[in-house]
């Protein structure tokens, strides 16, 4: 096997390559009149982790308006994985936007968006799936998937599985099972029903793999589809590969075959949610490859278009042709803009064999965190494939109660690294950084999380 080289690829700025590098404590002067504005005009929805202000970003390193360089252990939420400001998607954007933004193409044909469907048809799980409809992001993605399963199969209900996140619109919403976000939001269309996602650290059933053989599987096939409810017009499973929102939960090998063997005897459609798994996240260029599992629809987003709104499903032709024109439309789908970006972003995936790049570095986290383990109370489990890794805060070992981590997550951010959580107790750290991360940076950022995890515990321990 050919080495992979894990420096910092030439084209990342000088500034970027020391991050972090603090100048001011955060947030700084120019952060908090920004900030001050944003409060005022902008909605109160947004999260706002963190109290500063971006200015530009390069490689895996974020400045703010005062200077501040930090390290990213986010990708913007598995988006920028060729690295922020990458030179080739870049210059895509600037030499489309010379020629064409809107490629109205809803109304006409437009040659970047053919040759971008080609390509993903190229390098579809199996190369099965040979037809794309673009929209503006994942939850559109969603929004098509659920359509388009319905039309084809003429039935109208799903299942998906607890813990999942599928957006927060629509029926993509409906589909996702955490209630901070659902909260206030209803009532959601019937016909979804959740099954148990198998997160083996907190087994809904207190088993132990392997030795469980799957019982969530066996609890959605006979629970569910045969005692649980469905009235028998089940359109599909909706699944992400490796949980995402959900705490980083990377299932059994045997998790997704088995789901595909039940929609096949139900002919239900298996449709793989891979907006934050896919394009090299895991290791592999889909989550779904690592079992040689073909689902019938992928739903893909965020790092699709490299830093540019867009999502899109990918189907079998004969699923995806089952549209007649007009079934489904959206205004700036295929737009100039985010076809030449998006294409730029994932060629550069696939040429500078980031999956393989993220298997690596991966396999090198996952030992460092799994031996911090060892030696810290409050790490509960560290798991996870590539550069996708979760690691699950808890008060301690024996209960596993999980700990509430704005305090850890604040303690980063003041060094200089930027993580971010998700679990449905919120408690999991996110290691997920841009795909084109050093080895040395990542060790580094690893190192803060160890400090910072450090004092976190001299503070427990002093408050007892």
């Amino acid at each position: 096997m050919v080495s992979v080289d894990l420096s910092l690829p030439n084209w990342v700025e000088e500034w970027a390559r020391g991050a972090p590098d603090l100048k001011v404590s955060p947030p700084g002067p120019k952060s908090k009149e920004i900030i001050a504005k944003d409060r005022r005009y902008v909605s109160d929805a947004y999260d706002r982790l963190f109290q500063f202000t971006m200015k530009k970003a390069s490689g895996s390193a974020v400045m703010d308006a005062d200077g501040n360089v930090y390290l990213d252990f986010s990708s913007g939420i598995s988006v920028m994985n060729a690295g922020w400001s990458n030179p080739k998607v870049i210059a895509a954007i600037k030499e489309q936007a010379e020629n064409l933004i809107h490629s109205m193409a809803n109304d006409a044909y437009f040659d970047k968006e053919a040759e971008f469907a080609e390509l993903l048809a190229e390098i579809s799980p199996g190369r099965a799936l040979e037809s794309s409809f673009f929209g503006n992001s994942g939850a559109e993605g969603v929004e098509a998937a659920v359509k388009l399963s319905r039309y084809y199969t003429k039935c109208s209900e799903h299942i998906v599985f607890m813990g999942s996140y599928h957006g927060r619109v629509g029926n993509a919403l409906a589909l996702s099972s955490r209630v901070k976000f659902k909260y206030g939001h209803g009532p959601f269309p019937s016909g979804v029903f959740f099954a148990p996602y198998p997160y083996c650290y907190r087994c809904w059933f207190r088993q132990e793999y392997p030795s469980c053989d799957l019982l969530c599987i066996d609890y959605l096939r006979k629970a569910i589809l045969e005692f649980g409810g469905p009235s028998g017009s089940l359109a599909s499973v909706i699944v992400e590969p490796l949980q995402g929102e959900g705490g980083y939960i990377a299932p059994p090998k045997e998790f997704m075959p088995r789901l595909r063997r039940i929609c096949d005897e139900r002919r239900m459609l298996l449709v793989a949610d891979e907006i934050q798994c896919g394009l090299g996240r895991t290791g592999e260029v889909w989550e779904c490859n690592s079992t040689e599992t073909v689902p019938d629809i992928l739903i893909t987003g965020k790092a699709l278009g490299g830093g540019v709104p867009l999502g899109a499903i990918v189907a079998k032709k004969d699923i995806m042709n089952v549209w007649r024109p007009g079934s489904h439309s959206s205004t700036f789908g295929g737009n100039g803009l985010s076809m030449a970006s998006g294409m730029a972003h994932v060629r550069e995936i696939l040429e500078e064999r980031l999956a393989e790049r993220s298997r690596v570095l991966g396999a090198h986290a996952i030992e460092r965190l799994n031996e911090m383990k060892d030696h810290h109370e409050i790490i509960g489990d560290v798991r996870g494939k590539g550069l996708m890794i979760g690691v699950e805060m808890v008060k301690n070992k024996e209960t596993k109660d999980p700990l509430l981590v704005p305090e850890i997550q604040g303690l980063m951010w003041r060094k200089g690294l930027l993580m971010i959580t998700s679990g449905m107790y919120g408690n999991v750290f996110r290691i997920a950084p841009p795909l084109i991360i050093s080895r040395e940076q990542l060790d580094l950022g690893i190192d803060l999380f160890e400090s910072a995890v450090t004092e976190t515990e001299k503070r427990m321990e002093a408050g007892r």
